[in-house]
């Protein structure tokens, strides 16, 4: 396994690049489904061999996951299939492992870490951020790509809206997802909670910006690009990384596992770093809008570097 780097600097550095390759790739693949619904499910294709230890957690071969169907992360394809980066690399891993099908549970995605918790599904593959406070829930794995925040704006951007801080020295109204990191960036940053629209999904937040409801979104640089592409009259603002008490916020996203199934997560994330070394993690997810730059910041990193030490 290549070496890992473990400084905040050395991510700073990265995600400089990643920026302007989000700029010059564009918004990946598709739209998402405006309706949610449970029970999809994808066959894998592996070569029936597989982890011992996994087929015997596993034994119908069959591994639930929970998306939130936000393009290019998870979300249902025009075929009622689960796809994204982070469906289609779980679906590649875990064929590999001996799991020849992934049924996804289509949830807000304030409800994905409760879910897991319940046991709706068997882990999240939702392009996750790692944070602290997950952290404390649940069981990352180390991270599968990095990404700077971008806003959804009004085109030409008439509220001049270029960071949190922005929404400080205007009324203009921003829309997030409901427990989304964003969410908690703008608290953070002081927004009035009278400027902060909540919503449950990406497709929400697009129909709120377009009807005028709000003045802007903000998400992931990859995934307001995908949206805007597929909206006339509104653009995406420039990545950035967004600085909260004066500590730069690394956005590395994960997949995330039940606190009480490590063994699962410890085979996952052994499978993931062999792709990581083998390449192939962009070769998968480079469809949905990924850069090289992206796969390569979170090869740097493991789960502790993000969030302080500890198990993850």
């Amino acid at each position: 396994m290549s070496p890992r780097a473990t400084t905040a600097t050395r991510l700073v550095a990265l995600l400089a690049v990643l920026a302007l390759a989000l700029a010059a790739c564009g918004g990946g693949s598709g739209g998402g489904d405006d309706t949610a619904a449970d029970g999809t499910s994808s066959e894998t294709t592996g070569d029936g061999g597989g982890d011992s230890s996994l087929a015997e957690m596993f034994p119908d071969g069959v591994v639930r996951i929970g998306i939130a169907n936000e393009v290019p992360y998870g979300y249902e394809g025009e075929d009622g299939e689960p796809t994204g980066e982070a469906p289609e690399l779980a679906k590649a891993i875990l064929a590999e492992l001996g799991i020849n099908e992934v049924e996804a549970t289509v949830v807000e995605f304030g409800s994905l870490i409760p879910g897991l918790l319940a046991d709706q599904y068997d882990m999240i593959a939702a392009g996750m951020f790692i944070n602290p406070e997950r952290a404390e829930q649940v069981l990352f794995s180390d991270p599968d790509y990095c990404a700077d925040t971008s806003f959804a704006v009004a085109e030409g951007n008439p509220k001049g809206i270029e960071t949190f801080e922005s929404f400080l020295e205007s009324d203009a109204i921003l829309g997030v997802l409901g427990g989304a990191v964003e969410e908690t960036y703008a608290i953070e940053t002081g927004i009035p909670d009278g400027q902060i629209s909540r919503f449950g999904d990406t497709p929400s937040l697009v129909d709120a910006l377009t009807a005028g409801r709000i003045d802007a979104f903000a998400l992931t640089g990859p995934t307001v690009q995908a949206q805007v592409a597929e909206l006339d009259g509104f653009e995406a603002t420039e990545g950035f990384i967004p600085v909260i008490n004066g500590e730069e916020q690394l956005g590395c996203g994960a997949f995330a596992f039940p606190p009480d199934n490590q063994e699962f997560r410890d085979i996952f994330n052994e499978k993931l770093h062999e792709f990581q070394e083998a390449g192939r993690v962009l070769e998968i997810i480079e469809q949905f809008g990924f850069s090289q730059a992206a796969v390569d910041a979170a090869a740097e990193l493991t789960v502790d570097d993000l969030v302080g030490g500890g198990d993850g």
